[in-house]
């Protein structure tokens, strides 16, 4: 395999779940040229992995005049293979154009696909086992326990002392899987009170959710829009407990494989996003608004996460 185009776009979870998935063709294909077609937004993230030999921007967002112009430019590299690990109707699209004017093998749940995988009824199988499955049919095997040591960056005058790190916010949309920031607040105060150092990540928009943390701890390390997904793992590393909703950044800091607690609505998605091992704590309820604070701290107590402080 010469030359490969991998498509990825999605959110930032989405992109971590796939992670494993991309790491498994470099590894299948040492010496391929491998493009990735992905959001502006993921560039400079997906590039410290140094799997790609070119990213192509392709935002969702943008008109459909200026990704069909991509497309075009796109079938003139006549790539050996296509893998689609995003998986959706905009690319179902795409493979029907590889499929009339490229010669390359496609693989993708889509129609269109010469190597087609049939997902399960969404939130019966993880996305990470979904792809790990899907790539099995170009006998690609994936491994889950992927190094993230290229995530590493420097934080040692950042991180000083024990840390609970919160993160509080959601994407616009998913206002539905949030936590009330005040439950949070709450939970900051107990770790607080424990001697740990609350620090909280997240975007922009999630100011408005972490205002109720700053508010009411003593000294808080905010780095709110200060938070790329770098910065979220090695905060996560230096960690003794996580605290966050079903997010993007949520996934990124659980590849510390700290101890996370996760709130969540008790539903096949969440289910099948999160794994079951002995670092992810959830709690969950029919709706994630209904979770007390209190509940969080029993939680915690029993569990003995904070016990080797006073």
């Amino acid at each position: 395999m010469k030359k490969i185009l991998v498509i990825k776009h999605g959110s930032l979870g989405d992109i971590t779940f796939a992670l494993e998935a991309m790491f498994a063709i470099r590894k299948k294909y040492p010496n391929s040229l491998i493009h990735l077609l992905t959001e502006k937004r993921y560039i400079s993230f997906l590039t410290k992995t140094k799997i790609f030999d070119k990213i192509i921007v392709d935002n969702r967002k943008d008109f459909l005049l200026i990704s069909f112009l991509n497309l075009l430019k796109l079938l003139k590299e006549n790539f050996d293979v296509i893998i689609d690990l995003q998986n959706s109707q905009r690319t179902s699209l795409y493979n029907l154009f590889f499929r009339l004017f490229n010669k390359g093998l496609i693989c993708s749940s889509r129609p269109f696909a010469h190597l087609r995988y049939k997902i399960p009824i969404q939130g019966k199988e993880a996305a990470r086992v979904g792809l790990s499955n899907q790539l099995k049919m170009l006998n690609i095997n994936v491994d889950l326990s992927v190094n993230y040591d290229w995530l590493k960056v420097n934080i040692k005058n950042v991180i000083t002392q024990s840390i609970a790190l919160i993160i509080p916010g959601v994407s616009k949309g998913n206002e539905y899987k949030q936590w009330q920031p005040e439950k949070f607040a709450e939970i900051a105060q107990f770790c607080e009170s424990k001697k740990l150092r609350i620090c909280i990540v997240g975007t922009k928009s999630d100011l408005l959710s972490a205002k109720e943390i700053i508010l009411k701890c003593k000294n808080v390390l905010n780095k709110i829009d200060f938070s790329p997904p770098e910065v979220i793992y090695s905060i996560a590393l230096k960690s003794s407990l996580i605290f966050s909703n079903d997010t993007g950044p949520g996934h990124i800091a659980s590849l510390s494989n700290n101890h996370m607690i996760w709130i969540l609505n008790d539903n096949s998605i969440s289910g099948a996003n999160i794994s079951d091992n002995t670092t992810n704590h959830k709690i969950l309820a029919n709706s994630v608004k209904s979770i007390s604070s209190k509940e969080v701290i029993q939680y915690i107590k029993k569990n003995k996460l904070l016990n080797f402080y006073n």
